[in-house]
């Protein structure tokens, strides 16, 4: 196996996420030094209101590795995604990592990606329910919801992963330049895996701890709810 970690980006969907912002960045930058290969982040603004996109600028200037993508209005989850991996195609990274900007996925966990990043997977999820994998903090309720809505996707789907409906990822960029999607909300993370497995990607899954957002109650269209999973299983059951 190659010792070599592939150059990899990390991309991070924000909208109005303004209090996150600086955690979250600064975070990300104090783990990334620690790797040996070339990163970067690429924070994406989905047409923030709260002044997400200016203290991304602000931090621009104190983070070398830092690339802000600014989207001029709110286009969804979805859309956020394309923009960040067009990026990370034009600055030519191997891998493209996806992680949330609300403190709920550390950074650490990325560590896991590395040993099949090496192996040259084409799509590696971070995943909460195999073995090693855990939820931390979030009620029964919601854990119920999300592990029968995976469960349902995995026999719909017909795929061995265990975790569909979990946007910490990390994709190649060769199948990044090939992944065709169209959904701008949460479910894209169902249709990528879809449109993967038809051009006969290779997928591995890497074991980490899921804990609850420290806001619960913000509005930001990034934060899951049981309404989103709803409509993971309509799109399941409808194409």
């Amino acid at each position: 196996m190659n010792a070599r970690i592939p150059s990899f980006c990390v991309v991070v969907p924000m909208y109005n996420e303004r209090p996150n912002v600086a955690p979250c960045i600064q975070r990300l930058s104090n783990f990334l030094e620690k790797v040996p290969a070339r990163t970067a982040i690429i924070a994406v603004d989905d047409g923030s209101t709260d002044g997400t996109l200016g203290e991304l600028r602000r931090l621009d200037s104190e983070i070398p590795n830092l690339i802000v993508e600014a989207r001029p209005q709110n286009g969804g989850y979805g859309a956020a995604n394309r923009t960040g991996f067009a990026a990370a195609l034009r600055e030519g990274f191997e891998y493209a990592v996806v992680i949330d900007a609300d403190g709920t996925q550390d950074p650490a966990y990325i560590e896991g990606f590395f040993a099949p990043m090496r192996a040259g997977s084409d799509f590696i999820k971070a995943t909460r329910y195999a073995s090693g994998g855990r939820v931390i903090g979030v009620s029964w309720r919601r854990y119920v919801v999300s592990w029968v809505g995976n469960r349902l996707a995995r026999l719909v789907l017909r795929s061995n992963l265990t975790d569909y409906t979990n946007g910490f990822r990390a994709i190649r960029g060769s199948l990044l330049a090939r992944l065709e999607t169209r959904e701008t909300s949460f479910v894209v993370l169902l249709e990528e895996i879809r449109v993967a497995r038809k051009l006969r990607a290779t997928f591995a899954e890497a074991p980490y701890t899921l804990t609850v957002r420290a806001d619960d109650g913000s509005t930001s269209k990034f934060s899951y709810s049981w309404r989103v999973y709803l409509r993971y299983l309509k799109y399941l059951f409808t194409r």
